[in-house]
């Protein structure tokens, strides 16, 4: 499988892409929610920039690069307010379903580094129309 990577400044055009985004929305967000591990850097990025705090979900459906059934951690109870999920890669669509199905009737928006499908009203650094496998700077480091 060939690879596509994306390194230490790619993340930073990429996430400072979608940060932009979200300012030219004018939509205020209450909180940030986090899926560990592949959601962190791009959360980080967003919350210091825009100063909107930080809750964390430990979710997980791969084991290397193997899709498996989903595991979850730790699972905050969100209160009312609007959302921002933030992860790295929009890529089967599974764990991004999976949360906004978890956390039904809450109010959210989605931002994601890399998509590989048209995904209308998320916020989008790139989109790329290729089934080659990405590897992010922090997986790779």
């Amino acid at each position: 499988m060939d690879h596509i990577r994306v390194d230490y400044s790619k993340f930073i055009e990429l996430g400072y892409k979608i940060v932009d985004q979200i300012k030219k929305s004018g939509v205020k967000y209450d909180e940030i929610l986090c899926p560990l591990r592949g959601g962190y850097m791009l959360s980080y990025l967003v919350s210091n920039n825009l100063k909107i705090p930080v809750n964390f979900m430990e979710i997980s459906s791969y084991n290397g690069k193997e899709q498996r059934e989903f595991k979850i951690g730790h699972k905050p109870d969100l209160a009312h307010g609007k959302y921002l999920l933030c992860d790295d890669i929009y890529d089967s669509g599974k764990t991004i379903k999976k949360i906004i199905e978890i956390y039904q009737g809450i109010d959210m928006d989605v931002a994601c580094l890399i998509s590989k499908y048209p995904v209308e009203k998320y916020y989008v650094g790139e989109f790329i129309e290729d089934d080659r496998w990405i590897d992010f700077f922090w997986e790779t480091m």
